[in-house]
């Protein structure tokens, strides 16, 4: 069904109309959705690019197919037969998109001397409907608990329980195997990506320890609050042996002694050391290996994707799980589930305000002043639970509301939409860490040291889309020595914890910007006036 077509030579009143048509059309085919500001950003870049590439002599047509529950929208113009989307240039808006997860997945023919670029933009499920799907799998979970519990113990034992537990081994296999590569390509990107922050200079450079900084503060705060509940032994470790021993054979255990063994003995904090490794020495060698580093994206793309279709069967995955643990009635320890909420939600409450202190002490403004502005983008978080959709205004906030410089903006924004979640990483740590004490007692410290450190780079390498998280557990259980059995009951607590963490990172990451602008002099001092004490 056709529910767009326009044609007119590309000028920016072009773009700009034909942009919010798309957004517009996105919109009622989600009626009460999302906004589509994802839908603007790939449509306006797609075509900024044709204009780019085949100039503005022809006029160029813009199509929308609504089919097969996606959007198609076909853009074509005459020209030279060169891809739009594969041209080089120094924009770096696109590259952006990349980073995002937005990047289009499009396909490119020639026709008759007229390029034809295709994207489409598949219409996700209503609102919620994942988390009534995993409402759903539970409550089938303790109705097979129940029915099985009636039938006579030799079947219970002997045929059903077996038969549940394998197939939930076989799909937690399938989690597993994609998750290491998943991982691996995300790390390495995320290491080249670095080199468009020391392009930056100094100022990108000071924006990531900043964030680096307040992902060690999420780590400290995740231990603080858990140490009082028992989960660690601190004096020794679980085997008996000293501390201090155990972190440096831990550090030591960590480097690969080859670049294959890992893989071949799933060792994932070996991987993840060697895509850190890897992803540096390409970052040095910078365009040289740009083929190489086009591949891997590419790669990245294709696990990402692989990862995603396995996904969809999460319901069935926690029905599984969840049911293997009632048939096995191994109901000891899930009341310490509550735990895992708790450590979230404090620690994040608790990193929120260290953050709004050292902002506070930083700019000298009111909270009122930093709260009204940041209103409408947390809103916007709040209801789409994804800093992408909330984007534009969280720009708007920080450019127009805060002042800031538009290049650091443009540039540090984008950057932290990706790499900052440290209230992911403490939601991910408190998993590993209580999920690991009710399969197996009391972690040591040198188990404590590994989870921390797992989680802040599994936090990081998530693709910033909702329900990453259940695409990093894997890795994080593997990696953390965690029973898989458990990743149900992780499941179903990060699919509602989960919801709110993108809205308060990107309310601190528009703090953390506010601060780094605020000490390199890039930004309007006269828009935040700094409170003056009473009496001068």
């Amino acid at each position: 069904m056709l529910v767009m077509r326009e044609k007119a030579i590309l000028t920016n009143e072009t773009i700009a109309e034909w942009t919010e048509k798309a957004q517009k059309v996105y919109k009622e085919s989600m009626r009460k959705g999302k906004p589509g500001y994802e839908v603007l950003l790939g449509v306006e870049e797609t075509l900024l690019r044709f204009r780019d590439c085949y100039g503005t002599e022809k006029e160029c047509t813009i199509k929308c197919y609504k089919r097969h529950n996606a959007l198609h929208f076909d853009i074509a113009q005459q020209g030279s037969h060169i891809n739009p989307l594969a041209h080089e240039d120094p924009d770096v808006s696109y590259d952006i998109l990349v980073r995002l997860g937005l990047k289009p997945h499009y396909s490119y023919a020639v026709s008759n001397s007229v390029n034809h670029v295709t994207v489409p933009v598949q219409l996700p499920p209503r609102k919620n409907a994942l988390f009534l799907h995993l409402i759903l799998s539970v409550l089938l979970a303790f109705l097979t608990g129940w029915i099985v519990s009636l039938l006579p113990p030799e079947i219970r034992e002997s045929y059903i329980q077996p038969a549940y537990s394998e197939v939930f081994k076989k799909l937690s296999d399938i989690f597993a195997a994609l998750a290491t590569p998943l991982v691996f390509f995300a790390v390495m990107n995320g290491i080249i990506g670095i080199g468009d922050v020391y392009s930056f200079g100094k100022i990108g450079v000071r924006l990531l320890k900043r964030m680096l900084f307040t992902y060690l503060i999420a780590m400290v705060v995740m231990v603080s609050l858990g140490l009082p509940f028992g989960l660690v032994r601190v004096n020794a470790s679980a085997s008996g042996g000293n501390a201090s021993a155990q972190l440096i054979t831990l550090v030591l255990d960590i480097i690969p002694s080859n670049l294959v063994e890992p893989f071949r003995i799933d060792n994932d904090l070996q991987v993840i050391v060697l895509a850190i490794f890897v992803g540096f020495v390409m970052l040095l060698m910078g365009k040289r290996i740009s083929r190489v580093r086009e591949i891997c994206s590419e790669l990245s793309d294709l696990f990402n994707n692989m990862m995603r279709l396995v996904c969809k069967t999460l319901p069935i995955f926690v029905y599984l799980g969840l049911s293997n643990i009632i048939l096995g009635r191994r109901f000891e320890g899930i009341p310490k589930v509550s735990l895992i909420v708790f450590i979230s939600l404090v620690g994040a409450a608790i990193v929120i305000g260290i953050t709004i202190i050292r902002t506070l002490v930083t700019t000298r403004c009111s909270l009122k002043q930093l709260f009204s502005a940041q209103l409408p983008s947390l809103m916007i978080n709040l209801t789409t639970s994804s800093q992408v959709s909330a984007l534009p205004e969280s720009m708007k906030c920080c450019k127009e509301k805060f002042g800031i410089d538009s290049k650091l903006v443009d540039f540090g924004l984008p950057l932290g939409v990706v790499i900052y979640m440290p209230n992911g990483a403490i939601m991910l740590g408190a998993l590993a860490w209580v999920l690991t004490v009710m399969s197996g007692g009391p972690v040591d410290v040198t188990t404590l040291v590994k989870i921390a450190f797992v989680a802040t780079v599994i936090a990081i390498a998530a693709p910033p889309i909702p329900g990453s998280a259940f695409a990093v557990m894997p890795i994080l259980f593997s990696a953390c020595g965690t029973d898989l059995s458990m990743m149900p009951l992780a499941v179903i607590v990060a699919s509602t914890v989960g919801y709110f963490l993108p809205a308060i990172n990107g309310y601190c990451l528009q703090l953390e910007l506010l601060m780094t602008a605020w000490k390199s002099d890039m930004v309007d001092k006269g828009i935040l006036k700094p409170q003056r004490k009473t009496g001068q």
